[in-house]
């Protein structure tokens, strides 16, 4: 009875498990290619507590209701991916896109990523059909509402 009873305690916790997938070395611009333009990709990783302030604001964000064309990839390694999870949980980000590098080498995907990128957290990339935009540091969550603001509002100059 005792493992009747677990079992059904880890299927519930199963059922609210936030879907994250491994991210492998080369899988980047088919992960770009899977998601509309524009989109918002957040590096991020449980080292770094500023990208915690990030999470938080796009987690208000999505429960807000608002339509996030962003994807969340965390760099740890999947060692890591009992910590990513509880993370994205307790910020209300692990209904969107999550992605966690795969590679036991992260440099190797960061540079895929961006050659001219050394691994500063938190780092986002505005993609739109014809132009890249990286950022270095936390994204605070008036300028995320401002750059969804000037999307909605059909801008063809995005900014973030």
């Amino acid at each position: 009875m005792k493992h009747l009873a677990l079992f059904m305690m880890l299927l519930a916790f199963s059922c609210f498990a936030t879907a994250l997938e491994p991210l492998h070395r080369g899988d980047y611009q088919q992960l770009l290619e899977q998601h509309p333009r524009p989109v918002l990709v957040v590096l991020w990783s449980v080292d770094c507590p500023p990208c915690y302030d990030e999470l938080a604001a796009l987690g208000r964000l999505h429960q807000e209701g608002e339509t996030l064309p962003v994807v969340l990839v965390n760099t740890d390694t999947l060692r890591s991916s009992d910590d990513v999870a509880a993370t994205l949980q307790r910020h209300n980000t692990g209904a969107l896109p999550n992605y966690q590098f795969a590679d036991p080498i992260p440099a190797r995907q960061r540079r895929e990523i961006d050659p001219n990128w050394y691994g500063e957290l938190p780092r986002s990339y505005l993609i739109e059909e014809d132009s890249t935009q990286g950022h270095s540091g936390t994204l605070t969550e008036e300028r995320l509402r401002q750059w969804l603001q000037s999307l909605s509002a059909d801008n063809s100059q995005h900014s973030f």
